[in-house]
């Protein structure tokens, strides 16, 4: 599903709204965010944006989801048929052809 920047920015700005949740996720292996970044060879500034949603980043995410981040609180645009219930915006219909 290609996403529109308007609907990658809803989504971004839901997951700022779990960002504890996810400082949660680090806090219980021991890091920081400088020491995540450290770790995936990625800026702390791309670990930060994407905690507070200004980023996606597959390398903070996917590490996220690999220890015990729950889906609802990772707003992943490559996750997002997965998570239908959990969309910040309605979902769409099926385009159908105008009559003439």
């Amino acid at each position: 599903m290609s996403l529109t920047y308007a609907q990658k920015m809803a989504l971004g700005a839901k997951r700022a709204t779990y960002r504890r949740r996810l400082q949660e996720v680090l806090d219980a292996q021991g890091l920081s965010g400088a020491a995540l970044a450290r770790q995936l060879g990625i800026s702390g500034v791309a670990v930060y944006r994407t905690l507070s949603g200004q980023l996606h980043s597959p390398k903070v995410l996917d590490w996220l989801r690999a220890h015990g981040a729950q889906e609802k609180y990772l707003c992943d645009p490559r996750t997002l048929d997965q998570q239908k219930d959990n969309l910040p915006w309605p979902p769409l219909k099926p385009h159908t052809a105008l009559k003439s």
